[in-house]
């Protein structure tokens, strides 16, 4: 079997006595074959260069490498090269993909099932974030482990280096979407609460549903007060679909009054930089102001709640918070007591419009 030698040389790669050759095995159909191909005295560094070249075909072409099976580290470490020049969520992933090979580490990938998956979720569920809440984990957090997971094996199939999904029966779990919107009141007292760019921060979030990220990010060139709007190009969202945000006048008031940092671009700067975070300031307006259970990002529940009540239709709603999918949209718009009240209202006024009408119409008769 073809394995790094005391030399050490690479996965595939041997020498002997009439120089270097390539050593691995390949399937055809349900038959596993040893290939070897013979590169002669060759430099080191060009035999190398061959393996490279060769690689790829072993990829393509489904060849196995010599144990005959993908570790799990190999396929995660595969997966972030894709993560980092194709996703936005590169740094979420890093963390998630760093558990993930905590646990499976050198397993071969083929033999993953979904009980060794649930033995990772449990664990997972023990160490959880018992030190920051002392609370179990929610299934909202558990199914990005179990997505990036899922992503890795279908990066794997989709490279040629598994035939089939291991782990096709994992499920994940039902999750409960966030419904806390701040009531006009919270909202005032948030704001009375906040330092002037944090104020900033809070109501573009909250009137026009702007990202966090999208927030920080926003350059001066990105703001046109002449047309009072903000546009994101695909690059700038999460999404990755460009979008334009339309400004109240309040925002382009706010937005005027931001003095501009020397040498930065950026709208929202700290000590001449881009403002990077703002969880502690935030955490400590929410503190001061006494509202409880609520995160930065559920003020963008609360601007499309907000645009909802105000009559506004679904599609223009999506169309400014940049939502993708319906389905995600309603997770955002709360539907709450009041809503329903004036469900019961409207149907009220409606039956009895019905019922003079027809009265009326009986008169006449």
């Amino acid at each position: 079997m073809s394995r790094p030698n005391v030399h050490g040389l690479p996965q595939h790669l041997r020498r002997d006595a009439r120089g270097y050759f390539l050593d691995y095995d390949i399937r055809e159909g349900e038959i596993e074959k040893r290939k070897r191909v013979r590169l002669g005295l060759i430099p080191l560094a060009q035999a190398k260069k061959v393996l490279a070249q060769h690689m790829q075909e072993i990829v393509d072409k489904r060849f196995l490498s010599v144990e005959g099976k993908v570790t799990f580290n190999e396929a995660a470490d595969s997966f972030m090269a894709y993560s980092r020049s194709r996703r936005k969520t590169f740094k979420n992933d890093a963390q998630i993909v760093g558990r993930l090979k905590a646990f499976f580490e050198n397993r071969p990938l083929e033999n993953l099932n979904p009980d060794i998956v649930e033995a990772f979720i449990t664990q997972r569920r023990e160490a959880g974030n018992c030190r920051l809440t002392g609370r179990a984990l929610l299934g909202t957090t558990l199914n990005r482990d179990i997505g990036t997971l899922k992503s890795i094996v279908s990066r794997a199939i989709l490279n040629g280096l598994i035939d089939k999904n291991p782990i096709k029966g994992v499920r994940k779990f039902k999750e409960i979407p966030r419904d806390r919107v701040l009531e006009p009141e919270e909202y005032q007292r948030l704001l009375g609460h906040c330092r002037p760019q944090l104020g900033t921060i809070v109501q573009l979030a909250y009137l026009i549903g702007m990202r966090r990220g999208e927030i920080l990010g926003l350059r001066w060139d990105q703001v046109d007060f002449q047309n009072k709007i903000i546009t994101l190009e695909a690059a700038d969202t999460k999404t990755q679909e460009k979008r334009e945000i339309p400004l109240s006048g309040l925002l382009v008031e706010l937005l005027k009054r931001i003095p501009k940092t020397l040498g930065s671009p950026c709208v929202f700067t700290y000590k001449g930089q881009r403002l990077k975070d703002i969880k502690s300031a935030f955490g400590m307006a929410c503190r001061e102001s006494g509202i409880s259970d609520f995160r930065f990002h559920d003020l963008r529940h609360c601007a499309v709640t907000n645009l909802r009540k105000a009559g506004v239709s679904d599609t223009v709603i999506m169309s400014i918070s940049g939502h993708k999918t319906y389905a995600m949209f309603k997770r955002y718009n709360r539907i709450d007591r009041v809503d329903r009240m004036a469900a019961l209202q409207k149907a009220e006024a409606l039956i009895d419009t019905n019922r003079t009408s027809t009265a009326e119409a009986q008169v006449t008769k």
